[in-house]
């Protein structure tokens, strides 16, 4: 059994992070990042190079896809019905060509003809409501089954999809069109193999089929002569290779062993940035939460748990914690596009979170400590290990709280057992730190930490899982959802369900010269490679 390691204080300086702020004003933002120009026409060949910190932990069955490394292979060899827009919000034909809502709980798909999956067998309807049905199988164990409310779906023909829900669902059209949470197989090749060979291989209708998965240091693509969109992709092969050290990456891209990486260290995107590297689009999807425990412990009193959020110092956080590249944020991050809108894609790093229990107030949380009750607060702090960069907030953190008289623990956790406490309810913590990605539905945030009846959910209160269900259910447009979410974002702010200290990008992305079209998106998993090409040398 992994052993626990206790965590000392943190040493920082202030010269140091006004440097690093500084730095920082020029990295990413501003519209969608592109490669710099001069890279000619779009055109086919060549290799590219990728240096990635991981290979997919769930494997490559995209619906089991919730980690970023999952999602980033998911999202080149597997389609949804519909995608999504640069702005994240915008839906797009995919493996559907049309769509249209007949009742409240019922759609109609028509699917693109002569669409084939990796071993050439042509896409049916039979296929697609095979594929929406496994996710929602209890057997399967997909992440996503939760947020569907599928009462059946049925292929009428064989270009027709009908879903037919239990409920509204405002959020279905945006699930469809993400390849990790509606990914689409074939049912005679998902049938034919087990779980476990799903996980190494794959049969999807994207861009990029799978040529060679060598775990722990290398996977292959090739393009796929027989994609729909006849024209893409442009590159060749694409190689995977694992680098797990952002130091290694970092000198891979400026040596030229791999073309691009992504970086989790602000510090890191910014030098590259200066040493002519493109640094893509900051998109504040990356909320620090801290989850934390109200049915049992000092947590459970509410007047600790605001105290504690106002001992916190979120400017302090914001400039040194994530050496200046956080915005205010709740529970959903303020990047997510159900909040923001395309406002990220325009530079603007988001509505400024204006929540309750936010503003930094030492005095009045040791008057709620007195008033609590709670005596001498201890509090165990679970984070995952080997990322520096959390463990620096969390550092902070601690620093803080023990000014109003409350001591933190900091213990360091293997992901895989962190997520494997959270999930099975023994959190054997207080707090348990977690860093979000873009989700695919801003649902998906709260459920992680708040599903009714779930294991890892640590709070009761049925007005809260009322209103969770309702903006699922009865918004009527994307305003109504904004509204709604951001209403649920203050509502956990002010019982402090969660601490969000504040929200910055999950990676940067960051490519060299060699790489000509690419787009970068809030999900941060090179959805639009596709469309990137080997740039002319001139």
């Amino acid at each position: 059994m992994t052993s626990l390691r206790p965590v000392g204080r943190l040493a920082v300086t202030v010269a140091a992070v006004t440097a690093m702020a500084t730095a920082l004003a020029g990295c990413g933002g501003g519209g969608q990042a592109q490669s710099r120009t001069g890279g000619g026409k779009p055109h086919r060949g060549g290799t590219l190079v990728v240096g990635d910190e991981s290979q997919p932990l769930s494997g490559l069955d995209p619906i089991l896809a919730q980690a970023l490394d999952a999602k980033r292979m998911a999202a080149q060899f597997y389609e949804g019905l519909l995608s999504l827009g640069p702005d994240g919000t915008s839906l797009r034909p995919a493996l559907a060509t049309s769509w249209k809502q007949t009742t409240p709980t019922t759609y109609e798909f028509t699917l693109r003809h002569n669409v084939r999956f990796h071993d050439g067998r042509v896409l049916s309807a039979s296929d697609v409501a095979f594929s929406l049905k496994r996710i929602v199988d209890p057997a399967v164990h997909s992440p996503y089954a939760s947020l569907y409310k599928f009462k059946d779906v049925t292929a009428p023909s064989a270009d027709k999809v009908v879903v037919k829900l239990a409920q509204p669902q405002s959020s279905l059209l945006h699930l469809l069109a993400q390849p990790w949470s509606a990914g689409i197989v074939s049912e005679q090749w998902a049938r034919s193999h087990s779980a476990n060979d799903l996980k190494t291989r794959e049969n999807g209708t994207g861009p990029y089929k799978l040529s060679e998965f060598r775990e722990g240091s290398l996977i292959k693509t090739i393009r796929f002569d027989g994609y729909w969109d006849r024209s893409k992709p442009y590159i060749n092969e694409i190689d995977y290779r694992v680098m797990p050290d952002e130091a290694t990456r970092v000198q891979a891209l400026q040596s030229g062993t791999v073309d691009t990486i992504q970086v989790s260290l602000p510090k890191n995107a910014a030098s590259l940035k200066k040493r002519g590297f493109t640094v893509g689009d900051r998109h504040d999807v990356g909320a620090y939460w801290l989850g934390l425990n109200t049915l049992s412990g000092p947590l459970a009193n509410e007047k600790v748990r605001q105290a504690i959020s106002l001992g916190i110092d979120r400017k302090q956080l914001i400039s040194i914690g994530s050496q200046g590249a956080g915005v205010d944020s709740g529970v959903i991050p303020a990047g997510d596009p159900v909040l923001s809108g395309d406002k990220v894609d325009k530079g603007d790093k988001g509505d400024k979170a204006d929540l309750p229990n936010a503003e930094y107030d030492p005095a009045e949380a040791k008057r709620l400590l007195d008033r609590s009750g709670a005596g001498t607060v201890k509090l165990k702090l679970a984070i995952r290990s080997n990322r520096p960069d959390k463990l620096a907030t969390a550092q902070l953190i601690k620093e803080q709280l023990s000014k109003i008289g409350v001591t933190v623990d900091i213990v360091q956790i293997p992901f895989e057992q962190l997520i494997g406490n959270l999930l099975s309810g023994k959190w054997n913590a207080d707090m348990i730190q977690l860093t979000s990605s873009l989700n695919a539905d801003a649902s998906q945030y709260l459920s992680l930490w708040f599903e009714k009846g779930a294991k890892s959910t640590k709070v009761d209160d049925p007005v809260l899982w009322r209103r969770m269900s309702d903006a699922i259910q009865k918004a009527g447009s994307d305003q109504d959802r904004a509204r709604m979410y951001k209403e649920l974002n203050r509502y956990v702010a002010q019982r402090v369900y969660v601490l969000v200290p504040y929200a910055s990008p999950t990676v940067y992305d960051v490519w060299s010269g060699k790489v000509a079209g690419f787009r970068t998106e809030a999900s941060s998993t090179r959805m639009f490679l596709k469309d990137a090409w080997i740039a002319t040398e001139r």
